[in-house]
């Protein structure tokens, strides 16, 4: 089990990301969560390059925060395509408050 800040559910939700890829292009899918916590998510279906520290726009339903890349799956593995970002923003979360845990040790196991 991993250290986390908050604990994580596991929540296929659509969202809409937005920002420049690794190679300067811009950057615009719908793809879906695989997990969430309060400030952060797995993302998974990304077409493209990107690299931890950029900064992306993730709006699910009418929420809109920026986020920045933390991980990303390794090209030729089963987490291709997959990327884990965290809020750019601590006090907003896009989430339905309601489907989260309450803050606290992270239990979740992939």
């Amino acid at each position: 089990m991993e250290t986390r800040r908050d604990p994580r559910i596991q929540a296929k939700l659509q969202v809409r990301i937005a920002g420049i890829d690794a190679n300067g292009r811009q950057l615009l899918q719908v793809v879906t969560t695989r997990d969430i916590s309060r400030h952060g998510a797995l993302l998974q279906g990304i077409q493209g390059t990107l690299k931890p520290g950029e900064i992306i726009s993730v709006t699910y339903k009418n929420n809109k925060a920026r986020f920045r890349v933390s991980w990303t799956g390794n090209p030729g593995t089963n987490q291709a395509g997959q990327i884990g970002v965290q809020t750019m923003d601590p006090s907003k979360c896009i989430w339905d408050a309601a489907i989260l845990p309450p803050p606290g040790a992270d239990t979740y196991r992939t």
